[in-house]
């Protein structure tokens, strides 16, 4: 069955979060947070090729990350005229190779994605007893429906040679047939709209086309019960299709999607919000199975889906964030702070490490950089220049502590706002070091739009780019670029520039650009050999780089590569060795790749 796409309930989340309104909300600036905790960087959570996994060290502080200065700011100003320089002499550190991860495993394989998940709204109503059915909810027509199986997409996923993050149901229903629909015409006879494929199932609404029908009271007419002994079950036999096969391809299980929006992406049978214990109670037990059943997986969650998600439950969604009745009975704690408290206490307290990584989810607020003009869904977005250079400053949202977002986010002054500014990996590495040290961090979804356009590929690289050198664990763009797509390029300049094979290194060392550009540095195991990619977010101006490889040995050789946008992808390009330095032109709106060799 061709997947029904990703829904977007996010709209209905952002009008209510908009005109809430806060009870603590002021005018009065507050300072962004200094650059901090910089004695105590922690590095990724490494996924070996064995499946084994290791705690990285960190060594690049966010004051070295910062030293690339990446796309012009909304100011306009450009940084201080700062090299384009890569420090060898530093000893690095680690990059995750999870982090080259995509949405399902149906992109070609020469992409070189290195994990892919099996997630999104309709695993939430996955039945692995059936083995072939999930519900589509809220994404279209409240449907049973006939999918390919887990192991289709394992053996996918481990043809590609990467590796699988499965996402659980821990909801607690899920499919009951591959036929049932929850507002079917027999019982509610007028409706808004019809599936045209399948005119007995309704969209739930009334024919105003805005008033919600309420689902039938007893969801067991259309969906079964799912237990946590269910999902172990279902976990030991992936576990034991994995030594069957002789290695583990799945690594990670997810536990569900954007519990925080079940009321709306599911509230056939979930209608009311999700409350702070529910997520607790449920992710302890289902993460307690998953856990006995794999005792070495890397189990991941919420997996949330955006802003509000990480600060309030779904319970507070619904009543209005100026009321937020479950957090304040929390001790008006913000959602994820006291849910990695309470996980951390009862690691303590039983033994049972449920959780190993904090997954959030992250798209674009800002107008027409996620969706609008061109193509449509979470990879469309508008693409004239001054969308193009909004996309670009979204990705500071990444890890700019003094970077205000430009949306509702840094319009409304609500409670854990800092005025407006989001730095996710920094954000969150803190909260985990606070509340549930050791815990990897993970980005389950994200994109930052117009993947049909080189302005989109451009964005997608520096998001990439960022993870590596900032110590993200596993991350997993939606869904999966297609050929020739410059979303798929971007992919490839990191994991298979030169369509042999060759990739970003396995240490990433810090370096240095000026505005308006970005340079990430990698280097192997010998020191000997050393991959670049460059960009430049300018619509029309080339930047003449002259990177300066500061305590390499003089260069021998160099073979680079460039990507513009046109179809044929990453071609050679024109850099050549000065001395110790790189020199090549950056084209406009460009990704370009050295691999470089020293003695």
């Amino acid at each position: 069955m061709k997947r029904a796409r990703r829904s977007a309930p996010i709209v209905a989340v952002l009008a209510v979060f908009a005109v809430a309104g806060c009870d603590r909300c002021t005018k009065q600036e507050s300072k962004a947070p200094v650059a901090g905790g910089d004695a105590a960087v922690a590095g990724p959570v490494i996924v070996a090729a064995d499946g084994t996994k290791v705690q990285a060290a960190g060594v690049i502080t966010e004051d070295m990350a910062g030293q690339i200065a990446g796309p012009v700011t909304k100011t306009g100003k450009i940084k201080a005229a700062t090299p384009m320089a890569v420090m060898c002499k530093s000893g690095g550190q680690p990059v995750s190779p999870t982090i080259f991860g995509i949405a399902w495993a149906d992109a070609e394989k020469d992409i070189g994605a290195t994990a892919h998940r099996w997630g999104g709204n309709t695993t939430t109503r996955y039945n692995p007893k059936l083995g072939n059915a999930w519900s589509t909810g809220n994404d279209w027509f409240w449907e049973n429906v006939e999918i390919d199986s887990w192991e289709k997409f394992v053996a996918k996923a481990a043809e590609k040679g990467g590796r699988a993050a499965i996402t659980v149901p821990i909801m607690g229903w899920v499919a009951k047939d591959t036929e049932s629909c929850a507002f079917s015409t027999k019982q509610f006879p007028n409706q808004d709209k019809t599936d045209p494929y399948r005119s007995h199932c309704g969209n739930g609404k009334k024919p105003d086309g805005k008033t919600l029908l309420d689902p039938p009271k007893d969801p067991s007419a259309w969906q079964t019960k799912i237990t946590p002994e269910d999902v172990g079950a279902w976990v030991a036999k992936i576990k034991a299709a994995d030594q069957k096969r002789g290695r583990r391809v799945v690594y990670q299980y997810i536990l569900d999607n954007e519990p925080a929006l079940w009321d709306s992406t599911h509230r056939d049978v979930h209608p009311e919000g999700l409350s702070y214990d529910e997520l607790l109670e449920k992710t302890i037990a289902f993460g307690t199975a998953v856990r006995k059943a794999d005792p070495d997986a890397i189990i991941a969650g919420p997996a949330e889906w955006g802003w509000p998600g990480y600060f309030y439950s779904g319970k507070d969604a619904k009543a209005g964030f100026r009321l937020k009745p479950d957090r304040r009975a929390h001790g008006d704690e913000p959602l994820l702070a006291w849910f990695l408290k309470k996980l951390h206490e009862h690691e303590k307290k039983t033994g049972v490490k449920v959780l190993g990584g904090l997954d959030v989810h992250i798209y674009r607020q800002a107008g027409g950089a996620q969706r609008g003009g061109g193509e449509g869904g979470d990879g469309g977005g508008n693409t004239d220049r001054a969308t193009n250079d909004l996309r670009f400053r979204t990705t500071r949202s990444l890890w700019d502590r003094d970077y205000v977002d430009e949306s509702w986010i840094g319009e409304q002054k609500v409670d854990d706002n800092e005025n407006g500014r989001v730095y996710l990996i920094p954000r969150m590495k803190e909260l985990i070091a606070k509340n549930y040290p050791g815990l990897g961090f993970q980005i389950g979804e994200y994109n930052f739009g117009a993947e049909h356009h080189i302005a989109g590929g451009v964005a997608l690289a520096e998001a990439l780019g960022r993870f590596a050198l900032h110590g993200v664990s596993h991350a997993f763009y939606w869904t999966y670029p297609k050929k020739p797509k410059p979303a798929y390029w971007a992919f490839r300049a990191y994991r298979n520039y030169d369509g042999a094979g060759g990739r970003f290194l396995d240490t990433i060392v810090p370096s240095s650009s000026p505005s308006g550009t970005s340079l990430y540095a990698s280097r192997d195991e010998s020191g000997k050999k050393w991959v670049l990619v460059a960009l430049n977010f300018s619509a029309d101006r080339p930047f003449d780089a002259s990177i300066a490889l500061d305590g390499c040995a003089t260069p021998t050789a160099i073979k680079s590569f460039v990507y513009t946008g046109a179809e044929a992808g990453l071609t050679s390009g024109n850099a050549k060795i000065e001395g110790s330095n790189v020199n090549a032109k950056l084209p406009p709106y460009s990704i370009s790749v050295f691999e470089v060799t020293t003695p």
